[in-house]
Formats: structure tokens, C-alpha cells, sequence
């Protein structure tokens, strides 16, 4: 959604701003959306993409023994894994019927904390996100690459990798992950700056409080 900054402000004063944030996991768009509904004046709706996928993913989950994002994480397993492709089609399966079914039309601002893995759902859906929503793009600099690769490593949470991971003759599991991992990165980064509306790097904007993050983001408005 293209808005110009009196757009914008209208829409936000009339309770209509609908705003989503895409990015990798742990580059800061759940901190960016508890910044806006912790100010009840801006009037915030919070849909937490994570939270909407585990919540259909609910019965699966409980039949492991499996709960919140780590549960999903276990459940989903690594893409080496003989179970992983039939764990990473149900993910997104979920994930698609999820934001099939945000309702746009509510009588509130809204801030849609998408899962990493949005742009691979389809074209469809997508367009639904970008023709009812200004798409806020949290890009990694290169530093924060290194970092969310070995915070997945030490505590990975569910990821997919669509066709960003292969294994060459002799590598082990370890080895291909680290091989591999900075190709997701990179294949991610495209397909967020083509489907993004604003691009922002991660460090901007971070320690702000909602209304000064909407206003940073009212300022790159045409």
C-alpha cells in the first residue's frame, strides 16, 4: 500500500492505518509491534504471525508434546531431516490460511508481525497483505547476519528454507547449515526488498516508542 505522509495521518487518526513488518526472525518486529500497542492512545490491534500459525498447528504440536515457539521449532525439525518437507508444506499451509483470514475491516489501527517465512506464501496472498497494508521491511545488516545465525544455532526456532538448503557429498549436517544459511539470507533479503513498501534498516528506529517509530516512518513517506 503506497501512502503519502497526509494519507498516512489520516488513516491513523481515523483508526483505519493498517501497518505490516516483514524481516528475518529476531531482527526486531515483534519489539517494533509491542511499541505501538503499549501506547492505548494510538489504538493498536497486534497479530502476531507466530502465535496466529501455532495456533492451527495446535493439534500437532500437542500430539509431541510440543508448545510455543520452541515447541514449533522441535515439530518442524531441520531441513536434513527425512520429516522436514511434510513439517515445512503444513507451516506454510497454516500460515496461508492465517492471513486468509485477517480481517482488514476492523474499527482499530492495525500492526501485522509477520512470520519470517511470509514471502513464501502465494502471490495471492501476498498481494492481499500489500493492497491492504503499508509493508515495513526490518533489513539485517551484515553484522546482525552473523548474530541470527548463531542465535538459530543455539536456539533454533521453526524456519523454512524453501529450496536454500542442499547437502554436497560428504558434508555433514553442521557443515551444510553454515554453507547454506547465508544463501537463505540472501534469497530472503530479495524477496522482502521487492514485497516491502519501506525499507528500514534494523537499527533504525529500534529503542523508539510507538509514536516516535510511526512518525520515523511517516518521514520516509513520498
Amino acid at each position: 500500500m503506497k501512502l503519502t505522509a497526509a494519507e498516512f495521518d489520516g488513516l491513523l487518526s481515523s483508526n483505519k492505518l493498517r501497518i505490516s513488518i516483514i524481516g528475518m526472525s529476531n531482527v526486531g518486529k515483534t519489539r517494533r509491534a509491542k511499541s505501538l500497542v503499549a501506547e492505548p492512545a494510538l489504538n493498536f490491534l497486534w497479530l502476531h504471525g507466530d502465535d496466529l500459525v501455532e495456533a492451527k498447528l495446535k493439534p500437532f504440536l500437542e500430539e509431541k508434546g510440543f508448545r510455543g515457539v520452541d515447541g514449533v521449532a522441535a515439530w518442524m525439525g531441520q531441513p536434513y531431516e527425512k520429516r522436514y518437507p511434510e513439517t515445512q508444506h503444513l507451516f506454510l499451509k497454516f500460515e496461508e490460511e492465517a492471513m486468509q483470514e485477517i480481517d482488514y475491516g476492523i474499527g482499530r489501527n492495525m500492526i501485522v508481525d509477520t512470520t519470517g517465512s511470509v514471502i513464501y506464501l502465494p502471490l495471492p496472498v501476498l498481494q492481499r497483505l500489500r493492497e491492504n497494508t503499508l509493508i515495513i521491511y526490518l533489513e539485517a545488516t551484515d553484522d546482525i547476519r552473523k548474530l541470527l545465525f548463531e542465535r538459530y544455532m543455539s536456539n533454533p526456532k521453526p524456519v523454512v528454507w524453501g529450496s536454500s538448503f542442499n547437502r554436497n557429498t560428504g558434508e555433514s549436517d553442521l557443515g551444510a547449515l553454515r554453507r547454506c544459511y547465508p544463501q537463505l539470507l540472501e534469497f530472503r533479503a530479495l524477496r522482502y526488498s521487492k514485497l516491502a513498501d519501506i525499507t528500514l534498516p534494523h537499527t533504525i528506529l529500534r529503542d523508539t516508542t510507538g509514536r516516535q517509530f510511526l512518525d520515523g516512518v511517516r518521514t520516509r513517506l513520498y
